[in-house]
């Protein structure tokens, strides 16, 4: 065996900076038309009434759901008072 220098992270080293400017030659050589500042406009057309049918809806949805937890309520508060109504159980 020769008694030489082992140069593999020398290689390593020179085989990242190799990798990284190939990504930053493909990326600056990217699509010209990209760099040329043109917009795109998109238009998004859509009817008033859907939305104020989509609002319409969540506003009931909403109401029923404070309707029930109302309801839920209530029939809390009535076992409760049963409950503090009823005779404690002798032992």
């Amino acid at each position: 065996m020769a008694n030489g220098n082992n140069n593999n992270g020398l290689y390593f080293i020179v085989g990242g900076i190799v990798v990284v400017v190939a990504l930053l030659f493909w990326f600056m050589s990217g699509d010209p038309d990209m760099a040329d500042g043109d917009t795109t406009n998109v238009t998004v057309e859509g009817t008033a009434d859907g939305a104020a049918d989509a609002a319409e809806d969540a506003a009931d949805a909403a109401g029923d759901a404070a309707a029930d937890a109302a309801d839920a309520a209530g029939d809390a508060a009535d076992a409760a008072g049963d409950a503090a109504t009823q005779p404690a159980p002798a032992n």
